[in-house]
């Protein structure tokens, strides 16, 4: 099956880092002038009188409430870079047909960093007909899991973090817990689990080969000692729980926490989202800068995108050369903040911009980054420029030189990761020549109608996976405009489009 091709000895080599890293009719338009509104956390704000009203018909939960539920409970050894973990996985089959295997994503495989205990099924009796596929764990069920029908699974394992830099490591100055447990990932009545495999070429990742579909997580962590050393970046705010920390995330894609002793932390109020700014010691004043820009970019985005709907946004430096966005949380890299020149012109504006929009495009609206991954870095790569058009237009044309069109993209945008090139003609295509795409787009259909379509595609497909195909079939039922030629010059297939 093409969802679970894997080569064990490309796995075996596979230890280095990961590389690359609104309602219709009326819309918000970027403005030179935009100011953002910042609340002081400490003043209350006033809310109007209740008034009588009707009873309102239910509204649908997202997902039918099906989405699979996460219980995790991690003990960490910060010091000897050991965490054990327990998780309970609950997954309901969310599709029309019989499943007959269930298959978890299991990351740290790839760096010879976890060792798995035991695995259980919601009786308590041993799983032992499961079966690996490189960093895939297979399960084969005796009787298919039925449309509607739950199934729980208890993973107990051990992590032994790798000493490197990257979004799951541990490099001495900080801890980083990203895709660190068993996940499952959706499942594609056509196509199958979509797991897939990673793409190396010239010994870097090209892309990202993970998907995910949303799902509600309870997160509780421990330490061994020493826990008044240590600052923890999290999606979610934390609560006290039995002597841990415990965080609630619903409806996410990833669950991820940077963990260090050396963290400072500069933190925003906007509305009622706040946002933190994780920076190392060295460069704590790049990080309340980045405080500012990340306020900037999460405003222009919720008026330009939508609602962003959760309590926290979290930025963190971390040790690895690139930036990497994740639910709720992104990391920058500290070459950012160690060349941070003073003026808009860094990528600490470009990359925090980036990143922040993949709150809507990855987060909000998933979709498959090895098969389709225009649909999320197309449009955080787009984000950069309508962040410079509204807060920095002085420096809107050193930002498209610079950082678009002196690398001439060009190629069609709806390719996989697996095309053939390497992460410099990746990055041209997908990232730079989309950006050109949905520059395109906006210009022909205006800003009214493209911001209006954008709001109207995160909320058709929030929380859930969209492809090229209901881009097409989203934007094509709401223009009489003729985009055929704007099609053909980015594509190489236009799907058919249902009426």
């Amino acid at each position: 099956m093409k969802t679970l091709r894997f080569n064990a000895l490309f796995l075996i080599l596979l230890t280095i880092s990961l590389l690359m890293g609104c309602s219709p009719g009326n819309p918000p338009v970027p403005t030179a002038t935009h100011t953002p509104t910042i609340e002081n956390s400490s003043t209350p704000t006033e809310s109007p009188s209740p008034t009588a009203s009707p009873t309102p018909t239910p509204t649908p939960l997202p997902l039918n409430g099906q989405q699979t539920q996460y219980i995790i409970d991690a003990t960490i050894d910060y010091y000897n870079r050991f965490v054990t973990v327990e998780i309970q996985s609950t997954y309901t089959n969310k599709t029309n047909v019989p499943i007959d295997n269930i298959i978890f994503v299991v990351y740290p495989t790839i760096f010879q960093a976890i060792y798995t205990r035991s695995v259980t099924m919601s009786d308590g009796v041993p799983v032992e007909n499961f079966e690996w596929l490189g960093h895939l764990m297979i399960i084969q069920l005796e009787q298919p899991l039925q449309p509607g029908e739950k199934i729980k699974f208890t993973h107990e394992f051990e992590l032994y973090m790798p000493d490197r830099g990257g979004v799951f490591s541990h490099s001495g100055k900080q801890l980083n817990l990203s895709y660190w447990f068993p996940f499952i990932p959706p499942y594609d009545e056509k196509e199958g689990w979509l797991a897939h495999d990673p793409q190396l070429v010239n010994s870097s990742f090209v892309g990202e080969f993970l998907v995910f579909e949303a799902a509600d997580y309870d997160v509780t962590i421990t330490f061994t000692d020493r826990r008044e050393n240590f600052m923890i970046a999290a999606p979610a705010s934390p609560q006290e729980k039995e002597g841990g920390i415990n965080y609630q995330l619903s409806l996410a894609r990833t669950f991820t926490l940077s963990i260090s002793d050396q963290f400072v932390l500069y933190e925003r109020q906007v509305n009622d989202t706040t946002i933190q700014s994780f920076a190392l010691k060295e460069h704590d004043r790049v990080g309340d800068v980045v405080a500012d820009v990340a306020v900037e970019a999460f405003t222009l985005y919720s008026e330009l995108y939508g609602p962003y709907d959760r309590e926290l946004l979290t930025i963190v430096e971390f040790n690895s050369d690139i930036g990497m966005e994740f639910d709720g949380l992104i990391f920058l890299s500290p070459y950012f903040y160690n060349l941070y020149p003073g003026t808009p012109q860094s990528n600490i504006h470009v990359y925090t911009a980036h990143e922040i929009a993949h709150q809507w495009f990855f987060s909000q609206v998933g979709n498959d980054q090895a098969m389709e991954p225009w649909l999320d870095e197309a449009f955080a790569t787009f984000s950069e420029r309508i962040f410079y058009e509204t807060y920095y237009p002085e420096h809107l044309d050193w930002y498209w030189e610079n950082y678009i069109t002196m690398h001439n993209p060009h190629g069609d945008i709806d390719i996989n990761i697996y095309f053939g090139g390497d992460i410099f003609e990746y990055r041209d295509i997908i990232y730079r020549n989309g950006a050109l795409f949905l520059h395109d787009l906006r210009d022909s259909l205006g800003d009214e109608a493209f911001f209006g379509f954008i709001q109207d595609y995160i909320r058709t497909y929030r929380y859930e996976i969209a492809t090229t195909k209901d881009f097409f079939n989203l934007l094509l039922n709401a223009t009489d405009a003729d985009l055929n030629p704007i099609f053909e010059e980015y594509f190489s297939v236009i799907p058919e489009i249902t009426p």
